[in-house]
């Protein structure tokens, strides 16, 4: 596992889970379904900054910014409103470019976060981490598993594929059923 692009060919890998918004890259690409991104905080960041309500109070807020390993790209804080994706730049003092390292600084207070839900269902459960302004999450991300090609298509893939979409279900309950799953039919594009 890792945060960064693997290449499928050159690194001889059967096939890949991205997550967000995909590249026109040729290979054949299986929705898996959406993770829901929830905006959290630490107590104890939250006892020193005050709990913002809404978008306008980030300017008062710190982040933990989250570079993309591929690109480099520091991204955007980000909400729907009105149906439409709204982006703003954080302040922050640290840029994380790992999953695990982004939910470590959260949790030491650092700054504000969006996250997969999944991610921190533990820590919000146990007090840890807190979700903030609920009614101005993120888009959810999609998922998409990525392989090669269709010919040969191994049954070991297929088994793992439709592994892996059960699990993810299960792990993400406000998932809504890939196509595949709901319909019986293959979902690959």
């Amino acid at each position: 596992m890792t945060d960064r692009a693997v290449n499928l060919i050159e690194d001889s890998v059967d096939c890949v889970l991205r997550v967000g918004p995909l590249t026109d890259s040729g290979l054949v690409a299986r929705r898996i379904g959406e993770l829901a991104l929830i905006n959290v905080a630490s107590p104890a960041y939250l006892a020193r900054h005050g709990t913002p309500q809404a978008p306008a109070d980030l300017g008062a807020h710190l982040a933990v910014n989250y570079a993309s390993p591929s690109s480099g790209r520091t991204e955007a804080w980000e909400w729907v409103e009105d149906g439409a994706v709204r982006t703003l730049p954080m302040r922050g003092r640290v840029t994380a470019n790992s999953a695990e390292a982004y939910i470590a600084c959260c949790l030491a207070g650092i700054g504000l976060i969006q996250i997969p839900a999944y991610d921190v269902a533990g820590h919000l459960a146990t007090g840890e981490l807190v979700e903030v302004m609920p009614a101005h999450r993120a888009a959810p991300l999609p998922m998409t598993l990525l392989y090669p090609h269709r010919q040969h298509l191994s049954r070991r893939l297929q088994v793992f594929a439709d592994w892996l979409t059960g699990l993810l279900q299960s792990a993400c309950p406000s998932m809504p059923p890939s196509p595949r799953a709901a319909s019986g039919g293959r979902a690959i594009a």
